[in-house]
């Protein structure tokens, strides 16, 4: 009743929306909306009632083997309700209270039930300070906070041991000569309710995590990992008494599988599991209260380690996806950089055609009907194919970045060069270097995307003219060839060169050393040259050496 009606928010990860650099914990307590006159949130009357049905039922359930004269038993589950209630409306005291009276006033011992019935009252102001303390400390949180949770678990429950136990003994109660044990047991008790069953609670309480639970008892996976438990179970507890908590370590195993598998979500259901097998386990056998001392101890250690992993593995999943999401946006930025630059060149040109094909139109009739009518045609020609050329690169390359599409076929690479060489040779003679070209028409065919390759091409070819441009010679050679099974093509300058230190940056820089360059032109290329199954390098020395490779692939692997 308290998961379906008390609107409660337990988180057990940040939403994604949390800001960089914050993790998350096992739980994140979201605070309910302020009320506009400042003033706590009232309780609803059907989760008060529910809250007295369920602690009720639950003490009931759990009040088996109770220490003489203490009403102290190993289990404590309705601690974690309570708890949870005090943490949600935090001045539901008035009911909390009572009701813990009214639990040890109603429990039949032989023992006279009012001074439990005190000691519980007491106890309350124990879990008020534990509910605070969770308010307090886990909010929206640093990695530190799942530390906090520990820390809040352990003393939490050492205050209301001591609260309910010193309670006792200043009354004088049968119990004088016994408060550590009282306490010890009590403590743990309470411990591991908090740890245990109260994380129970929580999931319970959050849509979301109710969703993940469904999620994950639809898998296989979990239901193997509960027959671990319970296989684990059977080996731990089918020894004798004094050996349990000697192979207690048996049942990590399937509190970490859930945990590694499932997160959280899977740390907290396969815990309790193993938290109900071993009560079932004590209940059927002989119950010797040292050894079940011991088993909760260890109970306490097991559900403190399935959380934090459960919360190593949910950060974890929140970091890839932070990097994924960040690849996405630097592959979002690549592809628009790209793009700009690959489109800058074509651009160029139908400036340039434009503004011919603009003057041509200027000029007066007479003139035009003379002599312009065929250049005229032939501009705007040129002006549709880089219009086309500039489409295509656009298709092509976006296709590449989204799913590294490539469209092979047989292309023959003197033909692909020749038109990379007849394209660069207007900016060739502006720069006043001389661009040649040597790729024997014989060569094979390869299989490639054309209109990529192309653009491996033309930046490389651009590079170096642009380097050698700098040098006294101002040659530019691009030559084709074959070397065991590849077509290499390689494209050479008579600029200044590459220094050997620069090689090992040259294709992973964001920076250009031209005026107005993006410095990703080699970037793309490589990446081009590798979706090609080839490889791109270049030789350090005076002089520009670039060169690739492809495979010359058979048609059915290609």
């Amino acid at each position: 009743m308290l998961a379906a009606d008390v609107p409660i928010t337990f988180l057990l990860a940040f939403p994604p929306s949390s800001p960089p650099g914050v993790t998350a914990m096992p739980w994140t307590f979201v605070r309910h909306a302020p009320h506009p006159s400042g003033a706590a949130p009232a309780m609803p009357a059907v989760v008060a009632v529910g809250f007295v049905v369920l602690f009720m039922l639950l003490d009931w359930l759990s009040f088996v083997h109770p220490m003489r004269g203490t009403y102290i038993t190993a289990w404590n589950p309705q601690a974690a309700l309570a708890i949870a209630l005090l943490a949600r409306y935090p001045s539901s005291s008035w009911l909390v209270g009572p009701v813990l009276a009214a639990a040890a006033a109603s429990r039949g011992l032989p023992e006279p039930a009012v001074p439990a019935a005190v000691a519980s009252l007491v106890s309350t102001l124990g879990f008020a300070a534990t509910a605070w303390a969770l308010r307090r400390a886990l909010g929206p949180q640093t990695r530190n906070a799942y530390l906090a949770f520990l820390g809040i678990a352990a003393l939490g429950s050492a205050l209301q041991s001591g609260l309910y136990v010193g309670t006792l003994g200043l009354i004088g109660f049968e119990v004088t000569d016994r408060l550590p044990g009282a306490f010890m047991r009590r403590w743990i008790g309470d411990a591991v309710s908090v740890l245990v069953s109260l994380p129970v609670i929580f999931v319970l309480a959050d849509r979301g995590r109710r969703a993940q639970t469904l999620a994950m008892l639809r898998t296989v996976e979990w239901w193997l990992v509960a027959a671990a438990a319970m296989a684990a179970s059977y080996a731990v507890f089918g020894r004798p008494a004094e050996d349990q908590f000697k192979f207690f370590y048996l049942l990590f195993v399937p509190v970490a599988w859930g945990a590694a598998r499932f997160g959280n979500v899977g740390a907290v259901w396969s815990a309790a599991l193993v938290q109900a097998l071993l009560f079932t386990a004590v209940q059927a056998d002989t119950y010797r209260p040292l050894t079940v001392f011991e088993l909760h101890m260890l109970m306490a250690a097991l559900g403190a380690t399935g959380l934090l992993l459960g919360a190593t593995v949910e950060e974890r999943q929140r970091a890839e996806e932070a990097l994924r999401a960040s690849l996405h946006a630097a592959a979002a930025a690549d592809m628009a950089a790209a793009l700009a630059h690959e489109l800058n060149q074509p651009l160029t040109a139908l400036r340039t055609y434009a503004r011919a094909a603009q003057l041509m139109a200027q000029q007066p009739p007479g003139a035009a009907m003379a002599g312009t009518g065929p250049p005229l045609v032939e501009v705007t020609d040129k002006l549709v194919a880089e219009v086309n050329r500039a489409g295509a690169v656009m298709k092509r390359l976006r296709d590449f970045f989204r799913q590294r599409g490539t469209e092979l076929q047989p292309v023959a690479m003197h033909s692909l060069i020749d038109e990379v060489v007849r394209a660069q040779a207007a900016h060739a003679e502006a720069a006043g270097v001389l661009l040649r070209a040597d790729c024997p028409p014989a060569l094979p065919p390869v299989w490639i995307d054309a209109v990529q390759i192309e653009v491996v091409l033309r930046n490389l070819v651009s590079n170096a003219i642009e380097a050698a441009a700098a040098g006294p010679a101002a040659d530019v050679m691009v030559r084709a060839e074959l070397q065991a099974r590849q077509l290499v093509v390689k494209v050479q300058d008579s600029g200044p060169g590459i220094d050997a230190d620069e090689l090992g940056e040259l294709f992973e820089s964001r920076t250009s050393s031209k005026p107005g360059g993006m410095g990703i032109g080699l970037v793309i290329s490589r990446s081009i040259i590798e979706a090609h199954e080839g490889r791109l390098w270049a030789d350090a020395g005076p002089g520009g050496k670039f060169s690739f490779s492809i495979p010359l692939l058979e048609p059915d692997h290609a």
